[in-house]
């Protein structure tokens, strides 16, 4: 089996200004997965940015800079189904061979090297045709509600009625945390990220699983990074 890796980053962003460039603990938040992708097992791993700075940090690493993220797929409303769609086609032009594509999402600077390494070590053993990296909740859906007006509210999940202790719910549950998606080349043919019926999933846990949607949640991951380096 061939793995490569791709760091999707492109060059602006909506919630966030510029955040793939944001420092968090004095590095731009992209550098932490072009750290986590050249520590890891995969020996080829690519850049998908339409920045020219992005691509500059991205060196430093020995990210194949090669491939160009056209403006066309590098837009707010553009799916990564799409913008792998358009690397794969790119990679068969250039005759780079390889089984599975790992996506490492630079919104997840705390994924770790292993991480790559036990996805891929999954993949491996049970053959799927995709995994992703999950962690347990961090809120249970059968906590969640929906508000009504100015003083009304109801459960989003109308089953929620039927308890009130958390340890009497009846099921367990998991989010996608994003950090690791690993597909195969035949999904990717027909622009698709996974399948629901032949997935495996690599469990992390959730010190590991957060990621930064908003400022907030980068002020969050900058104090676990610091806390990490200061010990």
């Amino acid at each position: 089996m061939k793995f490569i890796s791709v760091i999707p980053a492109r060059d602006r962003s909506k919630g966030i200004k510029n955040k793939n460039i944001l420092k968090i603990n004095k590095k731009p938040l992209v550098e932490y997965s072009f750290m986590a992708a050249k520590k890891s097992l995969i020996k080829k791993n690519f850049i998908l940015t339409d920045s020219n700075k992005i691509k500059k940090i991205a060196k430093n690493f020995s990210i194949i800079c090669d491939y160009h993220r056209p403006k066309k797929i590098s837009g707010d409303k553009i799916s990564l189904a799409n913008t792998l769609y358009h690397f794969y086609n790119w990679t068969i032009k250039k005759k780079i061979n390889f089984d599975y594509i790992v996506v490492l999402q630079p919104t997840s600077p705390l994924r770790t090297a292993k991480d790559i390494n036990m996805a891929i070590k999954i993949v491996k053993k049970y053959k799927p045709l995709s995994l992703f990296s999950i962690s347990n909740s961090l809120e249970h859906p059968y906590e969640t509600i929906k508000i009504i007006g100015k003083k009304k509210w109801n459960f989003v999940l109308q089953k929620s009625k039927n308890f009130f202790r958390r340890q009497d719910f009846d099921l367990n549950s998991f989010f996608i945390n994003g950090a690791i998606f690993i597909i195969h080349k035949k999904l990717l043919r027909r622009k698709k990220v996974f399948s629901f019926t032949n997935h495996s999933f690599y469990k992390m846990p959730k010190n590991r699983s957060l990621e930064i949607n908003d400022l907030t949640e980068a002020k969050m991951i900058e104090s676990i990074i610091k806390s990490k380096v200061n010990k």
